[in-house]
């Protein structure tokens, strides 16, 4: 988790160099998700969870009305499952770092919206999964370490002068791969897909 967190800074970071280019913006932001096991196991009860993440922005307008934005993301992703009597109830945290293109509106006032697109590539940091009944046996780990999602969103900025700018967003993010491992958990089949999907809510700052 600490070389995913050194790399994440040292992208943004080294992208900092440009700051002085005014088309350049780093910034960070705060999220609320409301993340989901999303199945289509037949016969499967899903359920959800509200869970938390921050993370750091990082922007460049390479048009008056577009930008290019990454930066890193840390979140905690879940949700539960209930199949043949049991429910695992799945907690992971992921780092994330997102690739998107922003599409802006002309500037109303002192608000700017915006639209926008993209994916994101994901590492899982840790989990815990709680079982209600606790199986005679564990396995090491539930959850897959790798993980992709598509995301598509809409927000507000707001200008407080000079390059400053706080925003807020609301997301929904899909899972492009399964996030449950089913080797290791005999309830579930390879026909079926496992994801976190989630909705996001985030507020930010931009410098």
């Amino acid at each position: 988790m600490r070389l995913l967190l050194s790399l994440a800074l040292i992208l943004t970071f080294s992208l900092g160099l440009k700051a002085q280019d005014r088309n350049f913006q780093l910034g960070v932001m705060g999220s609320t998700q409301v993340s989901f096991l999303n199945t289509n196991h037949e016969n499967a009860d899903p359920g959800g969870a509200v869970l938390f993440g921050f993370g750091g922005l990082a922007e460049y307008s390479f048009a008056e009305r577009y930008a290019f934005s990454s930066g890193f993301e840390y979140l905690n992703r879940g949700g539960s499952l209930r199949l043949n009597d049991t429910t695992a109830d799945y907690r992971a945290g992921f780092i994330q770092i997102p690739l998107q293109i922003k599409m802006r509106t002309r500037q109303f006032g002192y608000s700017t919206y915006f639209a926008e697109m993209g994916f994101a590539i994901g590492f899982e940091t840790g989990e815990e999964v709680e079982w209600d009944p606790r199986p005679s046996s564990l396995a090491s780990s539930y959850i897959s370490l790798f993980d992709a999602t598509f995301r598509i969103g809409m927000g507000m900025e707001y200008d407080l002068g000079g390059q400053t700018r706080i925003l807020g967003r609301l997301q929904y993010h899909r899972a492009l791969s399964d996030n449950l491992i089913d080797d290791v958990d005999n309830r579930l089949n390879d026909q079926s897909n496992y994801r976190f999907d989630y909705i996001s809510l985030s507020v930010g700052i931009l410098f």
